[in-house]
């Protein structure tokens, strides 16, 4: 009977341990996929964070970039001088909002440098701690038209909790289209008074049955073409009007320099605009057929303007 009431006892205390088992690895089994639940969400909401930012920042660069090109552009028709190095001069008015002393209106609080900082504020909202840090910024030209802005970081994100974390390199590009910005080259060698606004000529034939009015709406415009005889946009900052592949040009309206006062007007240069500012020497035309007697053009630009279905005379 002792014997029979024994192997009870032990049989029950068996039971009791694996119901106890039972229910303390389900527990854990809950609890480990509770936290694996919490972790999943949490890298997730970061996750959308990060694509979040890195929309956010390119809007940034591209707000900050299209300001810089404009306060680049006030300052040296302010100070009547091309930049030494538009790059440099260009990330520095970008990242920190000022160019030596001239801290341009345009960029109050809108410098990339603040946007990093308040960026890095308010990851608080979502408890993480969050660094963004600028390595380097990149500025070019992809085409004739368009600035490209590329700004190299390193970011760190740490969720407060402990539960997840980033370190990885990120590259914040944009696209700056120089559509409506001013013409630095017109703006130092104008004395300020011709701000030529770059806009891309939609005119395709320059001279219909030796009639020249597309020509003239052209020049009177202000319109720019694209011309890998030209300096680029970024180049005109500088003053340096030798040729590149992505070249603008447009030809100067001498007509509206004649009524300027205190600018000195040269009849003898031809009058694309590079080469009636620059000093190099080119073989021109004169008496243009149904062009106003102060166009002259150059022989490397007679076939571009559609001027050799013209008649015409050696200067």
């Amino acid at each position: 009977m002792a014997v029979r009431k024994g192997y009870i006892y032990t049989t029950v205390v068996i039971i009791f341990l694996i119901v106890m088992l039972s229910v303390f690895y389900t527990y854990e089994f809950y609890k480990a996929g509770s936290k694996d639940d919490t972790i999943e969400t949490r890298i997730r909401t970061m996750n959308d964070f990060l694509d979040d930012l890195k929309i956010d920042s390119e809007r940034a660069a591209y707000i900050s970039g299209f300001r810089t090109l404009i306060a680049l552009e006030e300052y040296v028709s302010e100070t009547g001088e091309f930049l030494d190095d538009m790059e440099a001069s260009f990330i520095e008015v970008f990242y920190n909002g000022k160019i030596g002393n001239f801290s341009p209106e345009i960029l109050n609080q809108s410098s990339f440098s603040l946007y990093i900082q308040r960026v890095n504020q308010k990851s608080n909202n979502i408890d993480v701690s969050m660094n963004i840090t600028v390595s380097s910024i990149d500025f070019s030209q992809s085409d004739p038209w368009t600035v490209v802005v590329d700004v190299h970081t390193a970011v760190t994100i740490t969720d407060n909790k402990g539960l997840a974390n980033w370190n990885f390199n990120e590259t914040y590009t944009s696209e700056i289209s120089i559509d409506n910005l001013k013409d630095p080259l017109y703006s130092v060698n104008t004395l300020g008074r011709l701000q030529s606004f770059i806009v891309a000529t939609n005119i395709t034939e320059f001279v219909v049955n030796n009639q020249t009015d597309n020509l003239m709406t052209h020049i009177e415009n202000g319109y720019y073409d694209a011309s890998d005889k030209a300096p680029s946009f970024i180049m005109r900052f500088e003053g340096d009007l030798s040729s590149d592949a992505n070249g603008i040009e447009s030809i100067v309206d001498i007509s509206f320099l004649e009524d300027q006062e205190d600018i000195v007007i040269d009849y003898t240069r031809s009058v694309v605009d590079y080469i009636y500012f620059g000093n190099q020497t080119t073989s021109n035309k004169c008496n243009v057929q149904n062009m106003p007697s102060w166009f002259k053009i150059d022989d490397n630009h007679l076939s571009d303007y559609e001027i050799d279905e013209l008649s015409y005379s050696d200067c």
